[in-house]
């Protein structure tokens, strides 16, 4: 059984006591940084005349930091974990207080009734927050929030740091800030403080990038408020200096459920928007918070876990007048600099808070405005700075789109501007997407051919004429952007041609996963170029969804001379086929004749007749009548004079799988005959073939009685395999 130091990460090998309490205070100083989170977040949101829900709102941030850190950070997979209010769904809970505050007021409500409508708002959007979280991780729809696209979380991101910001103003001077209405007149002390609000922010920003200076937050955020405490008591000014000057329990417990008497229900609907977009704010923040951790502690987390664990506890202090928080990013940066490991960190900082919690310090009146308005200053530079760059290379467009998210979240509001900014994503996404294009590559008959073996002189046809056939390759989703650069592409490679003289192009949609119908239209273009400019469409490997598409679309349609085959090879050797009949290069002698005429070009003419007539056996073959049969011993060697044959080896279950065919004056069966192994396939004739066969008695027969005529036979033979070698050679450059 573990110890109860085992199960806090801390105990076993050694490790000892001390250790514990090490980590356990790296734990405490960071909270503080936690601390002054939930004092500044609430009041931005309570400041001037909501200043009267500022206890409450501690005590939620408070209660449901306290509640996150020791639930949640007792399970959490990316130890140790503090909890905390999030920068950016604070940003947006601002802009909530304002709506509330201002619909309150229209109502008729005073400013105490206003800051309940405020809490009570600001309650049902951390109820929201937790059981969407805990929704995401219980289905395990976790990972779906990786999707969103980066120049709408750097936008996003941005807004809220440049919200926090001016929030940290209107903290520091203690008088409300409308971006639209320009800057307020601003008085003499209120310049002050908000000039010690910026030094002080200044000074955190110094050590933050000092070496080892992280380690000294807390102790600036202590030092400065002891030191501006001690000048104020001096100089006997005190007055607007503090959020609750002259007293009073900066903590207020409350609950939402007995807060609901009397409630203008058309003033919490109004801010509706507000309510939702916290809540999808903060399962963003909270994503993002946990994937940098992942990255700076070299760890991966479960996403799932963290999702149903935040999320229950943050439902758990519902009850209790919890408001939403999450993964506090800071706070566990800083146990990192601070040296703690392990997760009694997090859980001694989540039980320092709750000390703070049940002692009803008075901290709102101990904490400068100016410490306050500078520690919101240091955060949301930070979020702006970090949104505003990303790692590796990013374009000026993605950043534009950025700024422009950023503009229309502060001018519009949130979730207009995210949505706005999805949008934007969506068409820089085609965008790109569509200069990547469909074609992922682009061969000539001349280098790639289909696998059918052909007379010599269809050979050197194909070869010459070759760059009237194409071959693409296309791979993705064909919509508007990549269908257009198709239509381009092929009125591209097939140049103007010569009259008379057709091109083929086949269309390899093996990998083509869908198509759009703004794509059908422009592939429907591509047709009507094609009938205009002699050029043959030909389809290969849709799969039936493609098929249905196109054919509905009257586009793959044999009718209009738009053949459709299952694969390329059958596609290209069609092409083929049709390029030689128009050119008229393919043989239509009868057998002997044929066989006798290509003999002489390969033989002479005297050796080819004493070879047919003294050592060759002809055979005339019916459609399907086998040549010869897999396994069987090779003892023959077979000249096709005319017709054609299919070398078929056994595919998946019974059906076989044709890897060749031998037209007429090619030769077969030369491999296993001069290895002496078994068939390595069948050969089966494909129509009415005339073969003329070798056996293996003749050939010793041949070499005994005419050594001269049977070397002439093998160099015609090697001849034979160098050109299959060859052609083999330029395919794979051509793949390549």
């Amino acid at each position: 059984m573990q110890s109860l130091g085992q199960r806090l990460g801390w105990a076993g090998a050694g490790h000892t006591m001390a250790d514990g309490w090490r980590e356990a205070m790296t734990g405490i100083v960071a909270s503080l940084v936690t601390l002054a989170h939930c004092l500044s977040f609430s009041a931005l949101i309570f400041a001037g005349e909501l200043k009267s829900g500022f206890p409450s709102a501690f005590w939620g941030f408070l209660v449901a930091t306290v509640a996150v850190s020791l639930l949640a950070g007792t399970v959490t997979t990316l130890p140790p974990m503090l909890a905390g209010p999030r920068n950016p769904a604070i940003a947006v809970m601002s802009v909530l207080a304002t709506t509330v505050s201002a619909a309150a007021a229209t109502a008729g409500l005073d400013a105490a009734e206003a800051a309940r409508h405020v809490l009570i708002a600001l309650a049902i959007a951390g109820l929201l927050t937790g059981i969407g979280i805990w929704a995401l991780g219980y289905f395990r729809l976790g990972q779906i929030v990786r999707f969103v696209p980066f120049p709408v979380i750097a936008g996003f991101l941005a807004a809220s740091g440049w919200l926090l910001i001016v929030g940290g103003a209107q903290v520091a001077i203690g008088s409300p800030m409308r971006l639209a209405s320009g800057m307020p007149a601003v008085a003499a002390p209120e310049l002050v403080r908000l000039a010690a609000a910026v030094a002080f922010a200044a000074l955190l920003i110094g050590l933050r990038r000092a070496r080892g200076g992280t380690a000294l937050l807390p102790v600036a955020i202590v030092g400065a408020t002891i030191a501006l405490g001690v000048v104020l008591w001096l100089t006997g000014s005190h007055d607007g200096w503090y959020l609750a000057s002259g007293g009073g329990a900066t903590v207020g417990a409350w609950s939402p459920l007995a807060s609901l008497g009397g409630l203008d229900w058309s003033i919490i609907g109004g801010a509706g928007v507000e309510i939702v977009s916290i809540a999808a704010v903060s399962m963003v923040a909270l994503l993002l918070d946990i994937t940098s951790l992942e990255v700076q502690r070299r760890a991966a987390a479960d996403m799932d876990a963290e999702f149903r664990s935040i999320g229950a506890a943050n439902l758990a202090a519902f009850a209790i007048g919890g408001l939403p928080v999450g993964h506090a990013l800071n706070p566990s940066r800083l146990i990192d600099a601070l040296g703690g490991r392990a997760r009694i960190a997090g859980l001694a900082g989540g039980a320092a808070m709750g000390l703070v919690l049940v002692s009803g310090i008075d901290i709102a009146a101990m904490v400068p405005r100016p410490v306050l308005g500078g520690l919101l200053f240091f955060l949301g530079l930070g979020v702006l700075a970090e949104a505003l760059k990303a790692p590796g290379r990013r374009s000026w467009i993605e950043l534009a789109l950025s700024l422009a998210i950023m503009a229309a979240i502060v001018w519009l509001g949130y979730l207009t501007g995210i949505v706005l900014g999805l949008i934007g994503a969506c068409l820089l996404f085609a965008a790109s997407y569509s200069r990547i294009g469909v074609v992922r590559r682009h061969v000539t008959r001349a280098s790639f051919a289909a696998p059918v073996e052909r007379a010599p002189e269809a050979l050197r046809r194909l070869a010459e004429e070759g760059d009237r056939i194409h071959v693409l390759w296309l791979a993705g989703f064909i919509f508007f952007g990549s269908s257009n650069g198709l239509y381009e592409e092929i009125r591209r490679v097939t140049g103007r041609g010569s009259p008379g003289r057709p091109r083929w192009v086949v269309l390899d949609c093996g990998r083509v996963s869908g198509i759009d119908a703004s794509a059908l239209l422009s592939l429907e273009k591509l047709v009507n170029w094609a009938a205009a400019a002699d050029v043959v469409l030909v389809f290969a490997g849709l799969s039936p969804t493609l098929a249905a598409e196109l054919a509905e679309a009257r586009i793959a349609d044999p009718g209009k001379g738009m053949p459709v085959f299952a694969t390329r090879n059958e596609a290209l050797e069609w092409c083929e086929d049709g390029l030689l009949a128009g050119d008229g290069a393919v043989p239509t002698a009868d057998g002997p004749a044929e066989l006798e005429g290509w003999l002489s070009i390969e033989l002479g003419g005297d050796q080819a007749r004493r070879l047919i007539d003294g050592y060759l056996e002809r055979r005339d073959l019916a459609v399907g009548e086998v040549v010869c049969a897999l396994g069987a011993p090779s003892d023959t060697i077979e000249l096709v004079a005319t017709g054609s044959v299919a070398v078929m080896v056994p595919g998946h279950g019974e059906r076989p799988i044709r890897v060749r065919r031998m037209t007429g004056r090619t030769v077969v069966g030369e491999m296993g005959f001069f290895r002496e192994l078994p068939r390595a396939a069948s050969v089966v004739a494909e129509e009415p073939t005339v073969v003329y066969l070798m056996t293996r008695s003749e050939y010793r027969r041949l070499q005994a009685e005419e050594p001269e005529l049977c070397a002439r036979f093998l160099e015609f033979v090697v001849r034979a395999l160098a050109n299959r070698v060859d052609v083999a050679n330029r395919e794979i450059t051509a793949l390549i």
